[in-house]
């Protein structure tokens, strides 16, 4: 077992947060020749980096990720042989069909809106999809398909990188949280953590939906917040597609066993605390018009969040930590009706089981991209969080990207869409998707 001494007093970089973007970074940095850190409060992708659905997809994205998508697919096609491991990737393809004239409308109108990128995407007829998908019973209008989409086992993508990091040198700690970020001379000079402080040239805060823990006693603006997704895994089922499903109500993706990923696309839940109320001015707009696929829960989470702030508490002594691995129960009604329109659009899957089922806190931003950027108000600091639900697929390009922002080059991207100052000047577009 790790021991508070395995903490290195010095290095090249401290990354905080050891989801699929942190351990992405600590490998490809690592892998340079960087002294690397990486820390975590609880474990290894223990949180949402584990939790997705798995989708690897250009298709659906804001315009600004799609540079990014485009050439993170290149990594994740040659990924499985870089890391020497078993990632389950699949270039299946993602396929969204739907019975909604409405929903195929705004899909075309987001193909019309990405025309210049020159993808793969298209739109498909009734009988398109029906070549595709022939045992779909439901009716359908239409679709959209992208053929060089995939899917990945999100438990295996961090994990293997963190194996590899650590061959090259890295060190990872696994308990250890990190309390505060440390200041010299107006620069970011390390990190405080609970078993003592690391100075370091450069310290990456890739912490999740608790990035801004971080970040905000330094004077950044950062409005995040989270949504609840239910996920669960099915038993084992005869083939239906190799692509990452999308339809009216359910998603899935078929995973190497061949049980299914299974979730609602439509439906997600907001456990009410008082900082979604701090935030409201942010995201009134996008929950109004999300109404009917976000529920917001006021009770529970709310009193659990009043007590945790109570100054004996934990939580309330080390803020930046929180909760250390918080228990994120599935939404039960969201997943029984997954399986049902599963059972009903699939007829000859047979009977559909869950054999496990979780939750995840989605890290938000208002405007459903994240937060990209070496920050030139904060010397010595890199950011990389609010990734939306989108976050697993952009790891591997975003684990580059730190990098090169490591180093002050050039990353390839235009990262301004993608900057912290964006929230103070108030220059925040309205969002695709906030989850």
């Amino acid at each position: 077992m790790q021991q508070p001494n395995a903490l290195p007093a010095q290095a090249d970089i401290v990354i905080v947060g050891a989801g699929i973007q942190g351990c992405a970074s600590a490998y490809y940095m690592a892998k340079a020749g960087m002294k690397v850190v990486l820390i975590d409060k609880s474990r290894i992708a223990g949180q949402q980096s584990s939790r997705a659905w798995g989708f690897v997809r250009v298709q659906m994205r804001d315009p600004d990720e799609i540079p990014l998508m485009e050439e993170g697919k290149k990594i994740w096609r040659g990924l499985e042989a870089e890391l020497n491991a078993d990632l389950e990737w699949n270039e299946g393809g993602a396929l969204y069909a739907s019975g909604s004239p409405a929903i195929m409308a705004y899909r075309e109108k987001w193909l019309q809106s990405v025309a210049a990128f020159g993808l793969d995407t298209r739109l498909l007829s009734i009988g398109e999809v029906k070549a595709l998908l022939p045992d779909l019973a439901t009716p359908v209008v239409g679709g959209l398909y992208t053929k060089s989409d995939g899917h990945a086992e999100p438990r295996k993508v961090a994990a293997a990188y963190a194996l590899r990091a650590r061959e090259l040198g890295a060190t990872i700690l696994e308990g250890c949280g990190a309390l505060a970020l440390e200041k010299t001379a107006g620069r970011i000079s390390g990190v405080a953590t609970e078993w003592g402080d690391v100075r370091a040239k450069t310290v990456l805060v890739c912490a999740g939906a608790s990035s801004w823990r971080l970040l905000t006693p330094y004077g950044a603006l950062l409005p995040q917040s989270f949504v609840r997704a239910s996920v669960a895994r099915t038993n084992i089922l005869p083939p239906v597609t190799e692509a990452a499903f999308v339809g009216d109500g359910i998603a899935f993706r078929r995973r190497g066993d061949g049980s299914l990923n299974i979730a609602s696309s439509m439906h997600g839940d907001v456990d009410v605390t008082l900082d979604h109320l701090r935030l409201s001015r942010w995201y009134w707009n996008a929950y109004r018009e999300s109404a009917k696929g976000l529920t917001l829960h006021i009770g529970a989470p709310l009193l659990k969040d009043l007590c945790q702030r109570m100054p004996w508490r934990e939580e309330a002594r080390r803020p930046a930590i929180h909760e250390r691995e918080p228990m994120i129960e599935p939404q039960q009604e969201r997943l029984q009706d997954a399986v049902r329109l599963l059972e009903r659009t699939f007829p000859n899957i047979g009977r559909v089981g869950l054999a496990e089922q979780w939750g995840g806190n989605i890290d938000t931003l208002p405007d459903g991209i994240p937060v990209l950027d070496a920050p030139s108000a904060h010397p010595g600091l890199l950011v990389a969080t609010g990734f939306c639900g989108h976050g697993f697929a952009l790891g591997p390009v975003v684990g580059k990207i730190m990098h090169a922002l490591s180093q002050g080059a050039e990353t390839g991207f235009d990262l301004r869409p993608f900057r912290l100052s964006r929230f103070a000047e108030g220059d925040v577009k309205k969002p695709l998707s906030i989850w």
